[in-house]
């Protein structure tokens, strides 16, 4: 979706990322204090970054190699290599949003986490492209964008989950 600049092959790629669940695990065992659930998570999280990442390399080092050299940089690309802090803000928002409807089981956490996964797996998958270009400065700028939406999603979830009442029980017993 990225190479062809395709907007509707990349939404379509976030309803099989799995990677909003570890997200909000590692959010609960931080305010839970429960050290092992969070590297257990956070291991979780590195592996669908890696993974996430030698997809879009794979894709970008074959396209390369059938273009006879590089491919073009689209819109979709460009994008995700300019962060702003209005993509932290929306982040925060989505973290906060998504959490709510992860603990809701009336609400449909799937479109939440897709929502989520958009902020996400697109700037990886930048990472990833740019890396078989070897283009040093967009894989810093995608890998900016895609730290300040993880820190932002991790936020906004403490947050809700904080709101909703999560590690009370870890207060009253201190």
């Amino acid at each position: 979706g990225l190479i062809l600049d395709n907007s509707s092959i990349i939404i379509g790629g976030m309803v099989v990322a799995p990677l909003i669940t570890p997200f909000f695990g590692l959010s609960i065992s931080l305010i839970l204090l429960r050290i092992k659930e969070t590297f257990e998570t956070i291991g979780s999280i590195i592996l669908g970054i890696f993974i996430a990442v030698a997809i879009s390399f794979i894709i970008g080092y074959i396209t390369n190699l059938a273009f006879i050299g590089t491919f073009d940089n689209t819109t979709e690309i460009f994008s995700r290599t300019k962060p702003d802090v209005l993509y932290f803000i929306v982040a925060v928002l989505s973290g906060l949003i998504g959490s709510y409807a992860y603990v809701r089981p009336t609400l449909s956490e799937r479109i939440v986490g897709i929502a989520i996964s958009a902020a996400i797996v697109p700037p990886l998958a930048v990472v990833g492209l740019s890396l078989a270009k070897m283009d040093m400065k967009m894989i810093t700028s995608s890998s900016i964008l895609f730290l300040m939406n993880f820190l932002g999603i991790c936020l906004g979830s403490i947050l809700m989950f904080i709101i909703l009442g999560f590690g009370k029980e870890k207060e009253s017993k201190l």
